[in-house]
């Protein structure tokens, strides 16, 4: 793990766990090394978060690990671990723990991995003495992440307007807004943009071993393939991915916005086809792509 501290059960934990009274917060590098990959075939674009490795399961299981550690020195301890699987404050509470600082895109920054970071805790009933956090200000009076926002979804320092945040319409059901779906370019599965024009990202380096694999979907997956997505394919190679919990519907309605936006001529077929689809949201889509393309 890239980080490891301690925060003491604030309420919102409590909420949740009323035994709580420490929570032990993890932070890993999940930064992949970039992989070029130079051809003719139209391809959508991955987050850093979700190229490779699914970090809920690489942090789980080194968390769990972590556990059983403990237990050996407090076999009667109660835990839960927890991974974005619970609603528990995970900013917030890396805050607490002295492990990170929020910065303005809403992300929090964790030394040595930059704000490409992610979460998870251990919930504990073991009452652990924790420092007051040292807060610092990562940011200063740079805006690079606001001004290079693609949707001017960064409205103050560390707030998100969610309905125009591209990550999170990229994860989202539903007809995206022409604007927004203009917005998104290639994206298939969330947005680097705000991390990349961050100054404080530049030279962090892929530390951890496990996002290095090159496995599904990788930064540009080719766009058909994702756009005829049958269910089987579905089933066979993308639901146990770190994108396939968003299912396959949302992954065939961003490729689909993706060869809209990119003018793709070579999608017209699969687009054609998508417009004779059960799911409504998946046909306006294919008819919006085609009219893009100027179909």
């Amino acid at each position: 793990m890239s980080a490891l501290g301690a925060s003491p059960a604030v309420p919102e934990v409590r909420n949740v766990f009323p035994w709580a009274e420490s929570v032990v917060v993890a932070a890993i590098s999940y930064l992949p090394p970039d992989r070029t990959i130079s051809d003719d075939v139209p391809r959508g674009l991955i987050a850093r978060v979700a190229r490779g490795a699914d970090y809920h399961v690489v942090l789980r299981a080194k968390l769990s690990c972590l556990s059983e550690i403990i237990k050996i020195d407090h076999p009667n301890v109660r835990m839960e671990v927890c991974v974005d699987t619970s609603p528990l404050p995970e900013r917030k509470l890396a805050v607490l723990a002295g492990i990170a600082q929020r910065v303005k895109n809403a992300n929090v920054f964790v030394e040595g991995c930059g704000s490409y970071a992610a979460l998870g805790e251990i919930v504990t009933n073991i009452p652990i003495q924790c420092s007051p956090p040292t807060v610092i200000d990562p940011c200063g009076e740079c805006d690079l992440c606001v001004r290079a926002c693609p949707a001017q979804a960064i409205i103050a320092p560390g707030v998100i307007d969610r309905s125009r945040c591209l990550s999170a319409l990229t994860q989202r059901g539903g007809v995206v807004a022409v604007e927004l779906a203009r917005a998104m370019g290639n994206r298939i599965y969330g947005c680097d943009t705000c991390q990349e024009a961050c100054p404080q990202n530049a030279n962090i380096c892929p530390i951890s071993p496990e996002f290095a694999e090159d496995v599904f979907p990788g930064a540009t997956p080719e766009l058909i393939p994702l756009i005829e997505l049958t269910a089987k394919d579905f089933r066979e190679r993308v639901s146990g991915s770190s994108i396939g919990w968003i299912r396959r519907a949302r992954i065939r309605r961003n490729a689909a916005i993706a060869a809209g936006n990119m003018k793709c001529e070579q999608a017209i077929p699969s687009l054609r086809q998508m417009l004779e689809d059960e799911n409504t949201v998946l046909r306006e889509h294919a008819a919006i792509a085609l009219n893009e393309i100027g179909c």
